[in-house]
C-alpha cells in the first residue's frame, strides 16, 4: 500500500512544482506598462478684472514696450530682446500680467523709440507702455498718462576718476573749480540757484563741448541729469559720478492717455505693480545690478 501511494504521490508534486513555475512567474513574453508621465500644468495668470486694459494684453498674450536704443545701462538691444534696468522693470510689469512663473520675454514686444517718438508711440498706439527717461511733469501730463516714479534722475555732477576735490554741491560755492553746463539750460539754472550763484560755470553749446573741457582740463566737472551722466560712466571708465542728486527729478512709465476709456484700470495698475516690486525687493535687485557699479549708491526706493 505505502509503494501504490507512493507511486501515486510523488507524478502528483511534480505536476504541482512544473505548474507553479508556469503560472508563478511573470509572462515576460509581454512588455511591462510604464506608467504615463504627470502632466506639468501651465502657469495660470492672475485673476484681472474683465473691464481693464491689462486683461485685454493678458487675452491677447502680448505687451508693446517702447524703450530707447544703446542706452546703458537703461536698455540696449540683445538679440531680439532688450537688456538694462528698464527692460528689467518692463518684465516686471509682463510679470504682473501674466503670473511670475511665465517667461515674461515671450509675451513682450519691444519697440525701439528715441527722444522724438517716445511720446507719439504712446499717441498713436504703436506701444502700450513706454520706458524711456520720461520725466513727470506737466509738459508730458499734458501729452500721456505717466505711473509714479520709478527712478530718480536728479541734477548731479561728473569729474574725473582722479579728482578727490569735488565731493559735494557745497565743494563747488567757493569758486575754485570750474563746472560745465550747457548755455542757457535748466543744469546751469539749477547750479546756478543751489550754489547762490557762486560756481564758476563755464558755459558751452552742447554736452559734448562740456565733455572735451573736462577732458582736457578745462573744466573740473560738468553737470547733468543722473541718466546722461550714468551713460557716459559706462562708456568712459576715466571718469565717475560726484555729489549726490541736487535736483528731484522722477522717471515714470509713459501710457496713452485714457480718454476714451480704452485704458481703464491702467495706471492703477502699474502703480501697485510698482510698489509690488519695491516691497519685495526686487527694484532693489534690479538697481544694484545695472545702476550701483556705476552710481555708487545702494538704493532701496525709487525715491531715494
Amino acid at each position: 500500500m505505502r509503494t501504490r501511494a507512493a507511486r501515486i504521490l510523488v507524478p502528483l508534486v511534480a505536476a504541482l512544482v512544473v505548474s507553479s513555475c508556469i503560472f508563478g512567474q511573470p509572462d515576460t513574453t509581454k512588455p511591462t506598462p510604464t506608467p504615463s508621465p504627470t502632466a506639468v500644468p501651465s502657469p495660470t495668470p492672475p485673476r484681472l478684472e474683465l473691464s481693464t486694459y491689462q486683461y485685454g494684453l493678458q487675452v491677447k498674450g502680448r505687451i508693446r514696450v517702447g524703450v530707447l536704443d544703446k542706452d546703458q545701462p537703461f536698455s540696449v538691444r540683445s538679440g531680439a530682446a532688450y537688456d538694462g534696468f528698464d527692460a528689467d522693470i518692463a518684465r516686471e510689469i509682463a510679470r504682473a500680467i501674466w503670473g511670475p512663473n511665465d517667461d515674461p520675454d515671450t509675451h513682450i514686444e519691444w519697440v525701439s523709440v528715441d527722444a522724438s517718438t517716445r511720446i507719439s508711440a504712446l499717441t498713436s498706439n504703436q506701444a502700450d507702455i513706454v520706458l524711456g527717461g520720461l520725466a513727470i511733469n506737466d509738459e508730458n501730463k499734458k501729452l500721456i498718462d505717466l505711473s509714479d516714479g520709478y527712478l530718480k534722475n536728479g541734477q548731479r555732477l561728473l569729474v574725473k576718476k582722479a579728482n578727490n576735490d569735488i565731493k559735494e554741491i557745497a565743494d563747488l560755492a567757493s569758486g575754485d573749480q570750474t563746472v560745465c553746463a550747457i548755455k542757457g539750460s535748466t543744469w546751469e539754472a539749477d547750479l546756478k540757484k543751489i550754489t547762490n550763484d557762486r560756481a564758476k560755470i563755464l558755459e558751452l553749446e552742447t554736452l559734448e563741448f562740456c565733455l572735451q573741457a573736462l577732458k582736457s582740463g578745462a573744466a573740473d566737472a560738468l553737470t547733468h541729469d543722473e541718466a546722461v551722466l550714468v551713460n557716459i560712466v559706462y562708456r568712459d571708465p576715466d571718469v565717475k559720478l560726484a555729489a549726490k542728486a541736487f535736483t528731484d527729478v522722477q522717471l515714470g512709465i509713459g501710457m496713452k492717455k485714457n480718454t476714451a476709456n480704452d485704458r481703464t484700470g491702467f495706471r492703477d495698475f502699474i502703480n501697485t505693480a510698482l510698489l509690488t516690486i519695491v516691497a519685495n525687493r526686487t527694484w532693489a535687485k534690479i538697481y544694484e545690478r545695472w545702476l550701483a557699479p556705476l552710481t555708487g549708491d545702494k538704493k532701496q526706493l525709487p525715491t531715494d
